[in-house]
């Protein structure tokens, strides 16, 4: 609506209120180049032609024209002009005129239109009055008579104009309401009224409603719009989900380590002769639990927050894994595991040795509590073209395929049930990806149902051997 005020304001500005000084502007423009068109024709060479130079100059320009040489009038013009009709005072007046204002005139005057076309002193209220415009020139010469020359134009009165133009933009203006109406109306139905409901699914978000609803719209922007909505409340909705998960997960391994340290520790105070070397032992495997959890949540975080730098060095990965798989041993002996490597005598690689170690713990913690009743754990490390590549194979219950992508996230457990055989936080995938990302080192995992999972990762090979 506002934009139709303006365009129907600029119509009436331009057609009411300016029509008639851009005219008059318009005329005196022109009579001004007639002139100035007049003497570069007196001051060319084809004198001869003259008068039809100046014949095509005023039909062009609307003017008519008058020039003197000294006192002798050298055109011949229409009798009914009003230069032709000037009496010889009136001439002296307009040169004299001009001779004071730099040698150039431009003279107003207005009359009546008479019946018969002519002119008369008197209008009916100030109707019907016409402007004339009468530019006066004056070219000295050196050697001979000065040259004045005199170019005439009238302005048309254009109060029947102006009086068309008002019915016209009031025409005008009811039909740009109507179609401003209608477009309004449509835009309003097609445009404005989905992105206001997806505007509103939209900061229901963080309020815990993520239920977008069935909102269509008249074009793909909006539809495409309402999709990533759509698809960011599901996400939203699931990590939500998974962090409450998480949070009551970390919570549960939380407790059961502080319940145990403080159990025992109220016994072995309340019971003297329970202050045995297994009774401490107790206290500090769950105090190292404890400190595992922290530690995790605690990595997690920073790496979120791009707060961990890594310490690249070059180190041979064979020989870290080696040294890491002795932890798991006490798998080996006490719970029936069987770990197997499969690995080349050296492969050096540049990378954080202290987060590659994490990164495997990490995979291998997973692996020890998903591989069910097989207890089989397979890790290879062989060189894959420039890369060397570490894969740790679990033999267990396998994971959908429609999962594989969410396993990496940071709030994800695809099995809440499952019984854990080492300390874990949970997250330890997320921190896998977290480091291996800062890396630039590619990873990924395969597996079956009832079959196992395969994960694994790549680093270039350093190029050394010691």
């Amino acid at each position: 609506m506002m934009f139709a005020a303006g365009l129907i304001a600029l119509l009436i500005v331009f057609q009411l209120w300016l029509l008639e000084p851009m005219y008059e502007k318009y005329k005196i423009e022109s009579v001004k180049n007639a002139s100035r068109q007049i003497e570069e024709a007196i001051d060319g060479d084809d004198t001869a032609n003259l008068s039809e130079v100046l014949y095509n100059i005023s039909a062009a320009n609307d003017t008519c024209v008058r020039i003197f040489e000294g006192n002798t009038d050298i055109t011949t013009g229409n009798m009914g002009c009003v230069l032709y009709r000037m009496s010889p005072m009136e001439l002296y007046d307009q040169v004299q005129l001009a001779r004071s204002n730099g040698n150039e005139y431009l003279s107003k005057t207005v009359s009546g239109i008479g019946p018969a076309g002519g002119t008369s002193k008197s209008a009916d209220n100030g109707r019907d009055l016409m402007t004339n415009l009468t530019f006066t020139r004056i070219l000295e010469a050196d050697d001979g008579p000065e040259t004045v020359i005199m170019v005439y134009s009238g302005l048309t009165p254009v109060n029947a104009t102006l009086s068309t133009l008002r019915v016209q933009i009031l025409y005008i203006s009811l039909i740009v309401l109507a179609a401003v109406i209608l477009l309004t109306y449509f835009l309003y139905r097609t445009v404005a009224r989905p992105l206001s409901r997806i505007n509103e699914a939209a900061r229901q978000l963080p309020e815990g409603s993520y239920q977008i609803g069935d909102i269509r719209a008249g074009y793909s922007e909006a539809e495409e719009l309402n999709e990533t909505l759509e698809q960011a409340a599901k996400d939203i909705s699931k990590a939500d989900k998974a962090k409450r998960d998480l949070i009551a997960n970390v919570s549960h391994d939380l407790r059961t380590p502080l319940t145990m340290i403080s159990g025992y520790g109220e016994m072995m105070r309340d019971l003297p002769g329970e202050k045995t070397d297994e009774n401490i032992q107790v206290i500090i495997d769950e105090s190292r639990r404890l400190t595992y959890l922290v530690n995790d949540l605690l990595d997690l975080s920073r790496m979120q927050e791009n707060r961990i730098s890594l310490d690249i060095s070059e180190f041979n990965i064979v020989s870290l894994i080696d040294a890491e798989l002795r932890k798991y041993d006490v798998y080996r002996m006490q719970d029936g595991f069987e770990i197997s490597l499969d690995a080349e005598k050296d492969l050096y690689v540049r990378a954080d040795m202290k987060r590659i170690a994490q990164v495997f713990n990490n995979l291998m913690t997973n692996a020890v509590n998903y591989s069910g009743e097989s207890r089989r754990i397979d890790v290879r490390a062989l060189k894959a073209g420039d890369n060397v590549r570490v894969e740790v194979q679990d033999y267990g219950e396998g994971i959908a395929e429609d999962k594989l992508d969410d396993i990496w996230d940071r709030y994800y457990k695809i099995d809440k049930q499952h019984v854990r055989r080492m300390n874990s936080s949970g997250i330890g995938l997320s921190i896998v990806r977290q480091v291996l990302e800062m890396h630039h080192a590619p990873f990924g995992v395969t597996s079956r149902i009832n079959e196992g999972s395969t994960f694994w990762f790549e680093l270039p090979l350093s190029g050394q051997k010691k």
